[in-house]
């Protein structure tokens, strides 16, 4: 599926991360994005990065995640960042602190979940166990929720403005070039309702409908910059 993107966490202390790097057998042509709170830090990594791997023909960049910003929108930042580089196949080293290990897990379990629908396959999700370096493997990347295909395409449609049941349909055919009825849409939103992936909210004598916060980590887009931080 496309390149390989290598996901590289970093903390402070970069030991562990340049391990990680090292455990993710990067080749020609590979991705690597380095993330981690510090942009020194980072900056170092990538620097290492270059000087380990100046014969292979790969990109680096950085993503700086805001310290400010919350789980869903740090996560949902991070996953948008990397489908505007699908097709892709996912390698995530996991170093760094809590909270870093944090964010990249539910990166991965996101992935794992909608990858699917923005062609991103999850290949390998591992722990770097400090500077000692010892590599755990997940067995698998769990999935948070069980999701189809058109559940997906509406629910990203919400995250893109259309509220109302009416709205989406129109949206859904011009988007995907592909004809629903107001029908199918309305059960389609019960379904998102009971899987708590969106909430609704009386509008005249329909409902308006919004994406939850699990809903946001799933497919709502979050602004960002190339090269750099969450938006």
């Amino acid at each position: 599926m496309g390149r390989r993107c290598i996901v590289i966490g970093a903390g402070l202390n970069i030991t562990p991360a340049r391990l990680a790097l090292i455990n993710s057998d990067v080749d020609d042509g590979d991705l690597v994005i380095l993330t981690g709170l510090s942009g020194d830090a980072l900056s170092a990594l990538a620097e290492f990065t270059s000087q380990v791997y100046q014969d292979l023909g790969i990109k680096v960049e950085q993503f700086i995640l805001n310290p400010r910003a919350g789980l869903v929108d740090t996560v949902a930042g991070l996953r948008s960042f990397i489908e505007d580089y699908a097709p892709c196949s996912i390698v995530i080293g996991i170093a760094g602190d809590r909270w870093l290990a944090t964010v990249l897990g539910f990166l991965a379990m996101t992935l794992a979940t909608v990858g699917g629908f923005i062609n991103i396959s999850v290949d390998r999700v591992f722990v770097v166990q400090g500077e000692r370096g010892g590599i755990v493997d997940w067995p698998i990347a769990p999935r948070f929720i069980n999701i189809s295909q058109t559940e997906y395409r509406v629910l990203r449609l919400i995250c893109d403005g259309h509220a109302l049941a009416k709205e989406i349909t129109k949206a859904y055919a011009d988007a995907f070039k592909e004809g629903v009825s107001i029908q199918v849409v309305e059960r389609v939103l019960a379904r998102l309702r009971v899987k708590r992936l969106v909430e609704a909210k009386p509008s005249g004598k329909a409902y308006a409908y919004e994406a939850s916060q699990l809903g946001r980590l799933l497919a709502c887009r979050v602004p960002v910059v190339r090269g750099g931080v969450l938006g």
